[in-house]
């Protein structure tokens, strides 16, 4: 004998009802992987980061197929004013300290440019380590090189791929401007990556940090 109508609607509502129940569960459980997997990643690449300070100093800089951006020389004849005389940059002020305290540089953000001006009383030189090995040929590098590669793929406008300068007077580093940086995750390792370079560096100089 054939189900009437009622018997027939009913059946399908129970089945709707246990697809939503399966639908909700799955949803959970990928929701709960979804967490998982982001904290998993968090872990990795602050071991990345950690790995990446312990080999800074004995590790060569890479070798790149294209010349980097070299350091720009400000000539004798227009010496620029010292960094406690330099107007700010516009942009968030993010100040690089040493674990001590002691202010090595501070950063100016904006949403495309970062420039990090050392503090005054700080003499940072570009033959100190581990500037040329690490924070150059280790960090800022490898990322303008990654960025050239999404250019030639067609991933970037070349308007869009990073690029930095170290900014000097004969050696002394006045400034670092960063062109590009990308998001949020790469701005972060720049500033960390920063920050321990020169903290490193001040104590090559026996600078009290």
């Amino acid at each position: 004998m054939a189900k009437d109508e009622t018997s027939i609607d009913e059946e399908i509502i129970q089945k709707l009802m246990e697809l939503r129940t399966y639908l909700g569960t799955k949803l959970e459980q990928l929701e709960d992987e979804q967490e998982k997997l982001r904290a998993l990643f968090k872990i990795v690449d602050e071991v990345i980061v950690g790995k990446s300070f312990k080999r800074a100093e004995t590790a060569a800089p890479p070798t790149i197929d294209e010349s980097p951006t070299k350091p720009a020389s400000v000539p004798t004849d227009e010496i620029a004013p010292r960094p406690a005389e330099l107007a700010a940059p516009a942009g968030e002020e993010v100040p690089l300290r040493s674990q001590t305290g002691v202010l090595l540089a501070t950063m100016y953000i904006t949403e495309t440019e970062a420039q990090i001006i050392p503090a005054p009383d700080m003499n940072f030189t570009t033959s100190t380590p581990p500037f040329q090995s690490f924070l150059i040929g280790r960090i800022l590098e490898p990322m303008r090189q990654k960025d050239v590669e999404a250019v030639r793929s067609g991933v970037l406008m070349p308007d869009q791929a990073l690029q930095f300068e170290p900014i000097l007077e004969g050696e002394t580093i006045r400034r670092i401007v960063i062109k590009n940086y990308g998001d949020t995750r790469r701005m972060r390792e720049i500033m960390t990556t920063t920050r321990w370079t020169l903290e490193k560096m001040a104590q090559k100089t026996s600078a009290t940090i």
